[in-house]
């Protein structure tokens, strides 16, 4: 951790308006890694604004009380005063959305902070390590290499990190290492019942019936070994839920007994269709998702295509199913 530690040090040392971001529709992870990094930097007597593509989802507002954070389309002029970006939990450009344009046309040096693997990271800095539960896990390690005061905010942003991206403590990117961090939080006062509550007891009703439509409608392949499912606009405007409120519904078929692998097909706006993939721990999809250029962990990954929802799901599906059964074969 000091290379790392010494890097992220060295690039901020002579840099002064610094502007953070995530990627589009940012999470748990992505929220509270920016919230970190920002009161940390505040500290150093740094300029820092946090600026993102798509607005922070309600239940994470706890950690912008004074809503700080800024949405890209009101903040287009931030980015011709920023002598450094940082982005965190992304290391590629098409999940920043808009902001890249900026980042890339005004050459500002950027740094990226993530625990995805990718074939090309995009900062002139990559602090990259695939073993961290999550992006907050390496920030945490970072600030303490630097011996950096950590504030009650910091704190809760970075457990708020660590129990979004691990489902809780039950996905098997949870280590040693993230119960030995979570436990230095709590032990540092994060009121873990507090952030529990607003996160995961704050539900709308529009959220919760999309939820219970999306399981009815749930499909099953391969002896419901696999299951699929389509979130489309459609169903989006009929019960009125917005596409952030969707965040974590790529986990539902994980409480079925016997599904292995799953895939959530959610239509864009601009007639393209995202596939999350996601997996128990027997297959790789991060594999599977790469068929299409897509990437992500070993057992959660991510895929973008430029069809219909109806072409998506008749070019993907066959072709899952027919990896699963190699794959599957191949673990016995």
């Amino acid at each position: 951790m000091d290379e790392l530690s010494r890097r992220f040090s060295d690039f901020l040392q002579d840099r002064q308006n610094i502007l953070i971001s995530t990627h589009i529709n940012p999470d748990g992870d992505g929220v509270g890694s920016e919230v970190a990094i920002r009161d940390y930097l505040r500290a150093q007597g740094k300029q820092v604004t946090i600026v993102n593509d798509d607005p922070v989802p309600h239940y994470f507002t706890f950690l912008d009380p004074l809503q700080e954070i800024k949405l890209y389309a009101d903040s287009t002029e931030l980015f011709r005063h920023a002598d450094a970006c940082i982005v965190v939990d992304v290391s590629e450009w098409g999940r920043l959305g808009k902001i890249a344009d900026d980042i890339q046309q005004m050459n500002i040096p950027l740094m990226c902070i993530d625990h995805h693997l990718v074939r090309a990271p995009i900062g002139q800095v990559n602090l990259i390590d695939a073993t961290a539960s999550s992006t907050g896990e390496l920030i945490y390690l970072i600030l303490q290499s630097v011996n950096a005061d950590m504030t009650m905010t910091m704190l809760e942003a970075i457990y708020v990190c660590l129990l979004t991206d691990t489902g809780s403590f039950r996905f098997n990117n949870t280590t040693g290492r993230t119960h030995r961090i979570a436990a230095e939080l709590l032990e540092s006062g994060v009121n873990f019942l507090n952030i529990y509550s607003r996160i995961y007891e704050s539900y709308s009703i529009s959220r919760s019936r999309l939820m219970g439509e999306l399981l009815r409608d749930m499909r099953f392949e391969c002896d419901n070994h696999i299951a699929w499912y389509v979130l489309s606009q459609d169903r989006l405007r009929e019960t009125g839920a917005a596409l952030w409120e969707t965040e974590g519904f790529s986990e539902l078929p994980r409480f079925i007994n016997g599904v292995q692998m799953s895939l959530m097909f959610t239509e864009a706006n601009d007639g393209a269709t995202k596939v999350s993939f996601r997996s128990k721990g027997k297959i790789a999809v991060n594999t599977l998702a790469g068929i299409w250029g897509g990437g992500g962990h070993k057992y959660a990954a991510g895929a973008v295509l430029p069809f219909s929802l109806r072409k998506t799901i008749q070019t993907v599906i066959p072709i899952a199913v027919d990896y699963y059964q190699k794959n599957i074969n191949a673990t016995h």
